[in-house]
């Protein structure tokens, strides 16, 4: 038997999101990831990223859309590394959106479409 794995690794404080989004996109956006092997919460926290950073452009009214209060809703409630997911906050807020709304449209897009997005540097950790 080998010996177990250890890691000097230190831990990155968490935020918790916790809110509604559209049911059928959250849907569509968790069958995509399982599909790909990617898990949703680091999907979200490197689109998150990406947002923050302006690497990631949706247009407004692909956001606004899922303002319809009639829509069936899921609880979307996960952890992020904390920075990122304040920093993801603020640039929503800059750009006067709401997070859910911004979340949602990504959901979908990425759910419609083959994209790849950029994950986090190995070296951009250990800084």
């Amino acid at each position: 038997m080998g010996k177990p794995v250890s890691s000097n690794a230190e831990r990155v404080e968490t935020a918790v999101l916790n809110t509604k989004v559209n049911k059928e996109v959250f849907d569509k956006f968790k069958d995509c990831c399982k599909e790909q092997g990617y898990s949703l919460n680091v999907v979200l926290e490197t689109f998150m990223r990406q947002y923050t950073n302006g690497r990631f452009k949706i247009n407004a009214e692909d956001i606004l859309k899922f303002k319809d209060k009639k829509a069936k809703v899921s609880t979307l409630n996960t952890t992020f590394n904390k920075e990122i997911y304040l920093e993801f906050k603020a640039a929503c807020k800059r750009d006067k959106f709401f997070v859910r709304h911004v979340v949602t449209a990504f959901m979908e897009i990425y759910a419609s479409r083959t994209l790849i997005l950029e994950y986090v540097n190995i070296e951009d950790i250990r800084d």
